[in-house]
């Protein structure tokens, strides 16, 4: 099945149908851009705060949720 970029509701939570071509970041390459431990990463993925993808046991990201969490998390200047 591909759908491009809709939403599919899986058994437990939502999850997004990834394109073909897009590349899926790991915990460590997630935590080197926002200097964090892997563990951290792991943390807000287990919590549901950054959105996740499990595959055959490897937790991958995809970059288009890594940037809109910063996005969403980014506090405004006074």
């Amino acid at each position: 099945m591909v759908n491009h970029g809709e939403e599919v509701i899986g058994l437990k939570r939502a999850t997004k149908v990834i394109q073909v071509g897009d590349r899926l970041l790991s915990a460590a390459e997630v935590g080197l851009r926002w200097n964090l431990s892997r563990s951290r990463i792991y943390a807000l993925a287990s919590s549901g705060d950054l959105p996740s993808i499990k595959l055959k046991g490897a937790v991958r990201f995809d970059p288009k949720d890594v940037d809109r969490f910063i996005r969403d998390h980014r506090r405004k200047t006074a």
